[in-house]
């Protein structure tokens, strides 16, 4: 498929779905001038503890992703991994989401690694990522499940969806680990890889290599539950600038499901962010909303806690950006230079090429 085609794609589905989900938003909230007096009311020393959570959990990515690097390349620059990983956040603000891939590229070359193993890197982020939401998630699920149960139909619907889902997910993450392993210890199979592929997919594989390494494993996996606990306590000091009282509990689940929000692919996670935020305040934890007019609150508060935790790390993402003298056509020339195939030889075996 033609590229300029696959783009403008990519952002008319973005663009429907930011649409759809907003008029879900609209026809949900009887009072919207109630809605923006709450989100301005927010009280500020609850906010700077969210900003102060926001920045720890940034600090910990960055050097959980060193961490992942440390069988491609030990004593990677922890500058670099904090920079890139805030620019991670600006440039997947745009549909296609491919801050990963540009922030390893660039990464890759300051480093002189492969850039194809610190793709893996990244993606292996995303799956200790999503294995310490799904272990959250589950942890609430039987701890506190019982205590905040949903108090509509609604809510019964998603609990056992989220449940079957988490499930699943789980077994599927357990079947790639797996084959992970089979891959990393042998190597007849590599027999059946053409020649051609062989400078992108040894590479690739040798960013999984740190899984053979059990205490680096370890590290990891306690660095990603307190990435999602920071996570987790900057949702609650968000809801508290709003609600005199809120389960720290209650966050966990609220943390779970605005994960799932943030995923659908629309320009920085707007819509779904706040949807699945207002449905999970409504549907579980109302007793601690306004009686009169619950959904204009949740509205408010969605909103507020989406401003709070987006912009000041997008804004963050873009002085970076700049620092890294990154310009959006110099993005889209990463982003070519990495597909397979194109004969780009700073993708797979060294990137040794300076950022110009």
């Amino acid at each position: 498929m033609n590229e300029h085609l696959k783009r403008i794609i990519q952002v008319s589905i973005s663009i429907a779905l930011t649409i759809l989900i907003g008029y879900l938003i609209f026809r949900g909230v009887p009072d919207w001038a109630h809605a923006w007096r709450v989100m301005v009311q927010g009280r500020p020393g609850w906010l700077l503890g969210a900003l102060g959570f926001i920045m720890i959990h940034m600090l910990l990515r960055a050097l959980r992703w060193g961490v992942l690097l440390k069988k491609v390349k030990a004593g990677i620059s922890y500058k670099n991994l904090f920079s890139l990983t805030m620019i991670k956040y600006a440039i997947n603000v745009v549909p296609p989401r491919s801050g990963e891939v540009v922030a390893s590229v660039v990464l890759a070359r300051k480093e002189g690694i492969s850039s194809a193993s610190v793709i893996a890197a990244s993606l292996l982020e995303r799956v200790f990522d999503v294995v310490t939401v799904l272990v959250l998630f589950l942890f609430y699920f039987f701890a506190f499940g019982h205590v905040y149960a949903p108090n509509s139909e609604t809510g019964h619907s998603i609990m056992l969806s989220v449940q079957a889902y988490s499930f699943k997910g789980l077994l599927a993450l357990g079947a790639i680990f797996l084959v992970l392993a089979f891959l990393l210890r042998r190597s007849r199979w590599k027999g059946f890889v053409p020649q051609k592929l062989h400078g992108f997919i040894l590479p690739f594989l040798e960013g999984f290599r740190v899984l053979e390494n059990r205490s680096s494993v370890i590290y990891a996996s306690l660095l990603s539950a307190a990435i999602w606990l920071s996570i987790t306590l900057q949702i609650w000091c968000l809801i508290r600038a709003y609600l005199v009282e809120f389960p720290m509990a209650g966050s966990l689940l609220l943390m779970a499901l605005t994960v799932v929000g943030v995923s659908i692919p629309t320009p920085a996670g707007v819509g779904g962010y706040q949807f699945f935020m207002n449905l999970t305040l409504t549907s579980f934890f109302a007793q601690y909303l306004s009686r009169q007019d619950p959904s204009s609150q949740a509205a408010g508060i969605s909103n507020g806690c989406y401003i709070v935790s987006m912009v000041p790390v997008v804004l963050a993402g873009l002085l970076f950006l700049n620092y890294e003298g990154l310009s959006l056509s110099r993005i889209s020339k990463i982003k070519a230079e990495t597909k397979p195939g194109t004969g780009d030889a700073t993708l797979f075996p060294k990137a040794t090429k300076p950022i110009q």
